[in-house]
């Protein structure tokens, strides 16, 4: 009842489901960011005189196959059944197709990246035409990959220079070895803002899709001829090699091209309801998206607020973020002015000292009423911290002089750390090599005065006199008595106690008084 006449009063409001959004794309896909590609692209497009070479314009980017498939099209099935399964004709191992198109229409031969191995059979012939093959061991890009294909790429590519050539900032995109081998052949590569590919990347935009839905249509009707089939390695290149030609069209690649605004250059090309605008917040600590319906050159403006009591402020039970919840919404959405609207005027300050007494939220929300604002307080709200997050990257040309530089200078730095980490761990290894050796020596010293020690003093058989009184036996001394020695460190001569005047033998090393006056 109250949906049907709320609704006939707004005829323009509907229900819809919205879609998910990941949360990257909120904050990268700005106007500002959007903005900031053309203002480059645009200086490239009029720098090469591109307006009539479209031929020369190309953008490249993979695309993952597998990974829990899902269905794309629709069967018929009885009346009532709840439930209707379809077996998966494809195996869950990931294998990435890089493509690369034209502005003109063409495409240059896939890059087709298996996981773990090649497949045992005859993959080349069964494939596209002229595809490049290779392995990784999860099946996706790297940074070794992405330079091999590269060199395919201008192998394949127009002889005519300079080219453009659009992708993502994918870290395996972004490479000296790929920056050098670019300039080199007169390349010049243009990055994406972070997490806009979804609407400035025309195969994201008009190609990856047919492709896919081809790919999956194709899969599903093999299974009805042979139950028993699944689509892995083996299959994986004939079955691409069908349905590149009807999804990687000419009409296809520049309609991408055209909807992207890239060919013919043009701003309002873009989809401008994929780009989500940020609205500020009340508590000032995050962002509310809304959906931009201004074209991403024109500067964004704040709709007018709706009326509604949901713009009451919010009360002490709510949470602190509840207030910077994000959701895209065609609707008007609400401004930062309207969360913190408050029924009540803004406290006066003292006349005094001008402190403003901060508002009761009770008061505010209409929960108590003003006489009782001292007795019962809201809690006050703990300040969360904010969460520092990674800043999406900007559009640039990574093939420019100033970027080079920059690069040559940051791996010039992680040159120096690394040798001079290395260095540590070598002189961390040769002071500790060192201080075994020291332990060595003093281990053998030790085990050399215990030896002495342990070592029985001269009987009269040995020949071996003290050095003192010449005698075996220290003169005066009775018949019974247990005469002691002990021996100098230096020159090894043996010494009675008595005649050292020595009181008991020393624990450490001991030196007669001729070595020690004259060591």
């Amino acid at each position: 009842m109250w949906w049907s006449r709320f609704k006939a009063r707004h005829p323009a409001l509907t229900m819809r489901t919205a879609d998910s959004l990941d949360r990257a794309r909120v904050h990268g896909a700005t106007p500002e960011a959007i903005e900031g590609f053309f203002s480059i692209y645009e200086a490239l497009y009029i720098q090469h005189d591109l307006k009539n070479k479209p031929h020369l314009i190309f953008n490249c980017d993979e695309t993952g196959f597998g990974d829990k498939p899902r269905s794309r099209e629709k069967v018929l099935c009885q009346t009532g059944r709840k439930h209707i399964y379809q077996q998966q004709q494809t195996t869950r191992q990931h294998i990435t197709v890089h493509c690369c198109v034209s502005a003109a229409g063409e495409s240059i031969p896939p890059f087709i990246i298996f996981p773990g191995c090649l497949p045992s059979t005859a993959y080349r012939l069964d494939g596209p035409p002229n595809a490049l093959y290779g392995i990784q061991q999860k099946g996706y890009m790297d940074g070794e990959l992405f330079l091999k294909w590269l060199h395919h790429f201008i192998r394949y590519a127009p002889e005519e220079r300079p080219i453009i050539l659009i992708m993502d900032q994918h870290e395996t995109h972004v490479s000296k070895e790929v920056i050098v081998l670019c300039r080199d052949n007169k390349i010049e590569i243009l990055c994406l803002p972070a997490h806009t590919t979804h609407v400035l990347q025309p195969l994201d935009v008009a190609v990856f899709n047919p492709l896919k839905t081809a790919f999956s249509k194709m899969a599903s009707r093999m299974g009805l001829v042979r139950g028993d089939i699944v689509v892995g390695k083996k299959q994986f290149s004939p079955l691409l090699k069908h349905v590149y030609p009807t999804a990687v069209t000419a009409e296809n690649v520049k309609a991408g091209f055209r909807k992207a605004g890239i060919f013919p250059l043009s701003r309002e090309a873009v989809d401008t309801t994929q780009v989500v605008r940020i609205l500020p917040s009340a508590e000032g600590t995050d962002a509310t998206p809304a959906t931009s319906s201004p074209t991403p050159s024109s500067t964004p403006t704040t709709p007018p607020a709706i009326a509604t009591p949901s713009s009451t402020p919010t009360t002490a039970s709510a949470t602190p973020s509840s207030a910077s919840t994000t959701s895209a919404s065609a609707s008007a959405p609400l401004t930062g002015t309207n969360i913190s609207a408050t029924p009540s005027a803004t406290p006066a300050p003292c006349p005094t000292c001008k402190w403003v007494t901060p508002k009761n939220y009770l008061v505010a929300a209409g929960i108590i009423p003003e006489s009782l604002a001292n007795v019962l307080m809201s809690p006050a709200l703990e300040k969360q911290d904010k969460v520092r997050r990674r800043l999406p990257l900007p559009a640039r040309v990574i093939t420019s002089d100033e970027y080079f530089n920059l690069v040559a200078q940051k791996e010039a730095e992680e040159k120096e750390n690394e040798d001079k980490k290395k260095k540590r761990k070598e002189d961390m290894a040769k002071k500790k090599e060192e201080r075994r050796q020291a332990q060595e020596e003093r281990r053998q010293v030790q085990q050399a005065k215990r030896q002495r020690k342990q070592a029985p003093p001269p009987a009269e058989q040995d020949g071996e006199h003290c050095a003192i009184c010449r005698c075996l036996v220290p003169p005066g001394s009775a018949d019974d008595t247990i005469d002691e020695w002990v021996q100098c460190e230096l020159c090894h001569l043996w010494f009675h106690l008595q005649c050292a005047e020595v009181m008991e033998v020393p624990d450490t090393e001991w030196l007669c008084t001729k070595c020690r006056l004259h060591p």
